[in-house]
């Protein structure tokens, strides 16, 4: 039998995961996308629309799938989550940690292999998303549920 917890982890990291394709692909647009990783104002603007619209299009899929599911996640877990998501997301998207990163550990050359399109830096990039923002996000969200599931008392 899943507990409360393990359920969460579970429709946590799913909605995550489509709710992540959903805001990096399907809502992001050219603008965001062109000019995200610019050190200007119009590029931290870019950043910051793309980590809120992202942020928003994930916490509509985890919260739908809860609510599919017919399990409660406290409002503020779920808030919790989308800004810890929102913060990582964009600091991978700003690009420099990620470029960092592939130069430090040798893939460099597969980060800098093309300048567009489906190439070493998006896979670095989604790769980023996978393993280190949306782990955080579950986690988040799954931990001050759980703190405010045993401060209620249930």
């Amino acid at each position: 039998m899943m507990t409360h917890r393990s359920t969460t982890v579970a429709l946590a990291g799913l909605g995550g995961i489509l709710g992540h394709h959903g805001g990096d692909y399907l809502v992001q647009d050219d603008w965001c996308a062109r000019h995200k990783q610019q050190r200007s104002w119009r590029g931290r603007l870019a950043l910051a629309v793309h980590a809120i619209t992202y942020a928003a299009t994930q916490a509509a899929t985890r919260a739908a799938l809860y609510r599919i599911a017919g399990h409660r996640v406290h409002p503020v877990a779920q808030l919790a989550g989308a800004v810890t998501e929102a913060a990582l997301h964009a600091g991978i998207d700003d690009g420099w940690l990620v470029r960092w990163f592939a130069h430090a550990t040798g893939k460099g050359g597969f980060h800098d292999l093309a300048a567009g399109g489906v190439n070493g830096r998006m896979l670095l990039d989604q790769a980023a998303h996978h393993q280190v923002q949306l782990p955080a996000g579950i986690a988040v969200t799954t931990i001050v549920d759980d703190l405010l599931r045993r401060r209620a008392g249930r």
